[in-house]
């Protein structure tokens, strides 16, 4: 395809020259185009016995035994170790020995690795560069192999590289590693939470930290910055660490206090762990109802995990408006239910209460429509930077209603 290409470019330069020259009757076109077709196959071969030299020249570097004896004979109890687990982003080393069992010096070349990841060759230090060694008849020499772990687990880790010999048995020896990279701790769930909590019960929790890596480690302190989250620690046992591969791990049993305020509540635990030199961070969270609750309505798009409302896309001359159901338990209270205060962002966002329907005891339904008047300014609240509704209410507990908003006025 590229010689095609280059034809058609020299035919098409011959063309211009031949239009060019032949108005001044000084150049021969057809010698011109010939010429040139002749330097591209010449280019051609050239660079094609450069790479054949360069290919020869490789193939003759490596070891080559003679056609007549006496011969080595290259010997190794070992061609693959397996390292059983190792840790993410640490390295290790192992030592193959490769002794010369014939009559004559045995020569070794270490060849190419299967990964960027691997290093071997005939010194203990991987920093220098000693491919090649020669074995006397009865000696040995130690072939060093180091490996690197990635960040990332991989339970299927296999590398290595080749060893060129001048034996006629074995021209070729072929070393490898395998195991298993594996992350030091497993938090097991990744992100605990909780759920809904009530305002008499406290949120309990389950959860693990175990590893494929140590096989011992000790958990020696668990902080709640809050001190609203204890947490007791028990061993796990063999039938819990055997079913999913740990080598040792603890259950860790949560409980979150029920004196949290309202609504949306998340903090870090920091698990101080032997085996480690900065704590473990536990992110545990949980939803506290309380008095007043809010519920979505059909219509509305509401995320309760994020206690969050988006009013998505619209004009801003238009506005936009959503509703929710909201729960009031009025037991202790003497006046209606009302907001006393609104702190919105943008401030233009207007909250609306409206009953609905009869009360079942103490317990009051209301519509709480949220507004954007059409007409405001543009605005746009996102995840990086959301919006924010709070409601102060008249409600004896001191409860507030207090939201995070998403929406794009154009």
């Amino acid at each position: 395809m590229r010689s095609l290409v280059a034809l058609l470019l020299i035919l098409a330069i011959g063309g211009g020259v031949y239009l060019l020259m032949n108005s001044s009757g000084s150049v021969d076109p057809a010698s011109s185009l010939v010429a040139d077709l002749d330097a591209i196959k010449n280019d051609q071969k050239a660079s094609a016995a450069r790479a054949a030299e360069k290919k020869i020249a490789s193939l003759s570097d490596l070891p080559e035994p003679s056609k007549e004896g006496p011969w080595p004979i290259a010997h190794t109890n070992e061609l693959n170790f397996t390292f059983g687990r190792m840790q993410v982003g640490t390295k290790k080393t192992h030592t193959f020995v490769i002794s010369n069992q014939g009559e004559t010096d045995l020569i070794l070349k270490a060849g190419t690795t299967t990964c960027k990841c691997t290093q071997f060759g005939f010194d203990p230090d991987p920093e220098v560069e000693k491919k090649s060694a020669i074995v006397k008849p009865g000696e040995s020499i130690d072939l060093y192999m180091t490996w690197k772990a990635g960040d990332n687990p991989d339970r299927g880790f296999r590398h290595g590289g080749d060893v060129h010999t001048n034996d006629p048995r074995s021209p070729l020896l072929k070393f490898t590693v395998e195991g298993s990279i594996d992350m030091p701790l497993v938090l097991l769930p990744a992100f605990w939470s909780v759920g809904d909590m009530y305002l008499d019960q406290p949120g309990k929790f389950r959860g693990a930290v175990a590893s494929r890596v140590f096989e011992e480690f000790a958990i020696e302190s668990i902080t709640s910055p809050s001190g609203k989250v204890k947490v007791t620690v028990e061993p796990m046992t063999a039938e819990e660490r055997v079913q999913d591969g740990y080598l040792t791990g603890y259950i860790l049993n949560a409980e979150v206090s029920t004196d949290i305020p309202t609504g949306i509540f998340q903090e870090e635990l920091q698990v101080k762990v032997s085996t480690l030199d900065t704590p473990l961070l536990i992110t545990v969270t949980a939803r506290k109802q309380g008095n007043i609750r809010l519920q979505q309505m059909p219509g509305t798009v509401f995320n309760s995990e994020k206690q969050m409302l988006q009013l998505g896309s619209f004009s801003a001359s238009e506005g936009r408006e959503a509703k929710m159901l909201l729960i009031v338990d009025e037991k202790d209270m003497s006046e209606p239910f009302q907001f006393t205060k609104n702190e919105n962002d943008p401030p233009f966002l207007a909250a609306e209460l409206t009953p609905l329907g009869q009360p079942s005891g103490t317990v009051h339904r209301y519509i709480l429509t949220f507004r954007v008047p059409p007409g405001k300014p543009h605005a746009q609240r996102t995840d990086a930077r959301p919006g924010k509704i709070l409601l102060s209410t008249n409600h004896p507990s001191g409860e507030q209603v207090s939201l995070q908003l998403l929406m794009y006025s154009y």
